[in-house]
């Protein structure tokens, strides 16, 4: 299926989740092994079957569901397979469609946990492929976000279990190779609702839970000299995958 890099992609947000292996303060460059020399931005949010569900028939503002974008994508898989040689449809059988999210097992009783996790990613960093400025290197992150809308400073480390919502685009892709096809999420940016970091533990872990009447907030006790700054790279060649352009 051929990457038409002139389309928009359609743009969508989570609900409140629990994020799992998050890596968003800083690129993860992979292993000895599996190395990611370009670096990568990612995070899996987990949330129950019902609600993830409920969720992808859900409308975006461009009027579009993510089950939808997904529908869209297999059908496009199915075409690109149908062009494939015939030896190599021979030898594959049938088109592989992968998922939109996994199933979350548990690892005594080995049965579902009634949760599923859905994975985003962003590469951190390339080379422009075409246009004037093809050759040069660019650099992105993604925007990190308080519950209050307000831009996370750099320093900060979101660690597992924190949760809040993702901003990303859903781009269509089918591997030749391998016959698959499926809809990658691609991670534009990030609102953290509640913030574990450190090894400190979220509220419900400890029972504690919202209280009417209490207004509580650290920042009526910050100085404006502690404010954080921006997450932009300040190389002028940052990009957000939430705006629905593919990798440069």
């Amino acid at each position: 299926m051929a990457k038409d890099t002139k389309k928009k992609l359609p743009n969508f947000t989570t609900p409140r989740g629990s994020f799992v292996y998050p890596k968003l303060s800083e690129p993860d460059y992979g292993s000895k092994e599996y190395p990611k020399p370009e670096g990568e931005y990612s995070l899996k949010l987990r949330m129950s079957l019902d609600e993830a569900e409920a969720w992808l028939g859900q409308k975006n503002k461009e009027g579009t569901t993510l089950q939808a974008a997904y529908d869209e994508a297999m059908a496009e898989g199915e075409v690109a397979f149908d062009k494939l040689a015939v030896a190599t449809r021979k030898k594959l059988g049938e088109i592989k469609k992968n998922d939109l999210y996994t199933v979350v097992y548990d690892e005594q009783t080995e049965e579902p946990t009634g949760d599923v996790e859905f994975k985003f990613s962003m590469k951190a960093s390339g080379e422009f492929k075409q246009g004037p400025r093809a050759g040069k290197k660019w650099s992105r992150k993604p925007d990190l976000f308080d519950a209050r809308g307000k831009k996370i400073g750099t320093g900060v480390n979101i660690w597992g279990g924190s949760e809040g919502k993702v901003s990303f685009a859903a781009s269509p892709y089918f591997i030749p190779g391998t016959g698959a096809a499926g809809l990658k999420l691609m991670l534009g940016g990030v609102q953290v609702i509640e913030l574990v970091t450190n090894g400190s533990r979220s509220a419900d872990s400890y029972g504690f839970g919202a209280e009417e009447g209490f207004g509580y907030d650290p920042d009526d006790y910050r100085s404006e000299d502690s404010e954080g700054g921006d997450t932009s790279s300040g190389d002028g060649d940052s990009g957000s995958a939430a705006t629905g352009e593919s990798d440069f």
